[in-house]
């Protein structure tokens, strides 16, 4: 560990930060900075920096990079060297995502910021239009930063696991390989390095891997607090000086190390004052702020690793297959080669043990992140589309129930030929009342009429089909042929029974 502060201008009053990656709780902790940061992690970034090498961190979330970069990039300032930092988060959310253009005008107008630079920097831009975006980045670092500052310059761009997001964004980062490539010819280049932080998987940033930085840069690795990094916390712990490395272990045995969550830990311990044996009192707050199933949408750090998995895409379903066997205790080879790996180890939430195999990172993450976890959202990924798939049937069946099944019960009664006049009126008056079914009620009550009239024996019984053929909604003379065609049969059927009288008044 260092024992250099990060920034001797931090309040210490300031708590945990947003990015939970600076620790301080008032007065006792005068001794002990605002963040911790491995001296091999910080010391390697520095020596890099200072020999021009380009340089690499790739570390899961809420693991010290912003405290990293902060701690280095003010070295390198008091050093003599000129220091940027781009957050590619902050551009991705705020400035023109969707833009490639305008993301990478972006991308040169915060780093002119960043070094403050005086330059017309959109007169340019549009001069250079004619150029891709790789090439255009690597003009801007010749013939402005290069030719503008006479120191070295180092930019750090934090937020890397932006560019599999944007897929155009992948233009910066071989514009980086191409300035390293650009040393070979033109000796200014040499001035200019990059660190690339983030928490994603190198492999998928770049489609060609002869454009991609990662492999000329060093990497450096920024691990987790060992146990002795932990009597650091010491002096701030609410316990007694004989309690004090029990507390330690206890916090130990929760967090392994990992930054934020020991940060935190030991920030709750602190704070706590109520007596009582300190493993039960640990144990107690970490299951409180850190641990169970409630953490998924409570601790921040929880729900950003839970976000990760499941929106994963195609890989999601194989994650959480394969964290689900590493939670089940089932030996898992770890495997560089196999993109799941390497993006369940990028998330942190998963190492590396001893042995080469993969293994849950720590207490708290095996009491949030349970095989019932894993298993309820590969369910949740096929339940979405089968109630897509029952949301259509019901779209399509709701149509079909309405326009083919819905009349039935009413067509049948209308077509039957034992179907009483009351009956009928009552089935026609029902299926016209359902919009969009009044011209086929017409229709069948039309037909229904028309064979009730033939079938008619007494003059009654064809005034009572004439009075009802007249409610029919454009009935017109309907009635009236229906009652003369009906008087013409009575007329032909006494004629043929000899019924001279009867076809006289018939007709």
């Amino acid at each position: 560990m260092s024992e250099r502060p990060v920034d001797s201008g931090r309040n210490d009053e300031a708590g945990l930060s947003a990015t939970g990656e600076f620790f301080s709780v008032g007065a006792p902790l005068q001794a002990v900075r605002a963040s911790y940061i491995p001296r091999r992690a910080d010391e390697l970034l520095y020596e890099a920096a200072i020999a021009g090498r380009h340089a690499h961190v790739i570390a899961p979330d809420r693991s010290g990079k912003s405290s990293l970069i902060a701690a280095t990039a003010a070295r390198l300032e008091l050093y003599g060297l000129r220091v940027a930092i781009l957050d590619l988060e902050q551009i991705s959310t705020r400035d023109a995502a969707s833009d490639a253009g305008r993301w990478y005008y972006n991308v040169a107008y915060r780093l002119l910021r960043q070094l403050r630079i005086r330059f017309d920097l959109q007169a340019w831009w549009q001069e250079k239009a004619i150029l891709g975006n790789r090439q255009r980045l690597l003009e801007f670092y010749s013939e402005v930063i290069l030719q503008n500052i006479s120191q070295s310059i180092v930019v750090f761009i934090d937020g890397m696991q932006c560019v599999e997001e944007l897929p155009y964004a992948e233009h910066l980062l071989a514009s980086v390989r191409s300035a390293h490539n650009a040393r070979t010819t033109d000796p200014d280049f040499l001035r200019l390095s990059f660190v690339l932080l983030g928490e994603c998987d190198p492999l998928v940033l770049v489609d060609e891997p002869e454009s991609s930085p990662f492999t000329v840069t060093q990497a450096i690795p920024l691990d987790d607090f060992t146990r002795a990094d932990l009597q650091r916390f010491a002096p701030t712990l609410a316990v007694s000086a004989s309690d004090v490395n029990e507390a330690l272990d206890r916090i130990w045995f929760w967090t392994r190390g990992q930054p934020y969550l020991t940060q935190k830990l030991a920030r709750a311990v602190a704070r706590d004052v109520r007596p009582g044996p300190v493993p039960e009192q640990v144990d107690r707050i970490a299951l409180q702020q850190l641990a169970g199933r409630a953490a998924l949408n409570s601790e921040p750090h929880m729900s950003h690793i839970h976000r990760q998995i499941v929106s994963s895409g195609k890989l999601r379903e194989r994650l959480l297959n394969l964290y689900g066997r590493i939670r089940k205790g089932i030996t898992v080879s770890a495997d560089l080669g196999s993109p799941p790996h390497r993006r369940l180890l990028a998330t942190g939430l998963v190492e590396v043990d001893e042995a080469g195999d993969l293994r849950v990172r720590n207490r708290a993450y095996e009491t949030v992140f349970t095989a019932r976890w894993a298993n309820d959202n590969i369910r949740i990924q096929w339940r979405v589309p089968l109630l897509v798939a029952a949301a259509l049937l019901v779209v399509v069946s709701i149509p079909l129930w309405y326009t083919q099944w819905l009349p039935q019960p009413y067509a049948r009664i209308l077509t039957s030929p034992t179907t009483p006049l009351l009956a009928a009126e009552t089935a026609w008056r029902g299926l016209r009342s359902f919009p969009g079914h009044a011209e086929a009620a017409d229709r069948l009550y039309r037909s229904y009429l028309a064979a009730a009239a033939e079938r008619a024996e007494s003059s009654g019984v064809m005034a009572a089909v004439a009075s009802m053929a007249a409610q029919l909604p454009g009935a017109g003379s309907l009635p009236q042929e229906l009652t003369a065609e009906f008087w013409d049969r009575r007329t032909s059927l006494a004629v043929r029974g000899e019924r001279r009288d009867e076809a006289l008044l018939s007709a």
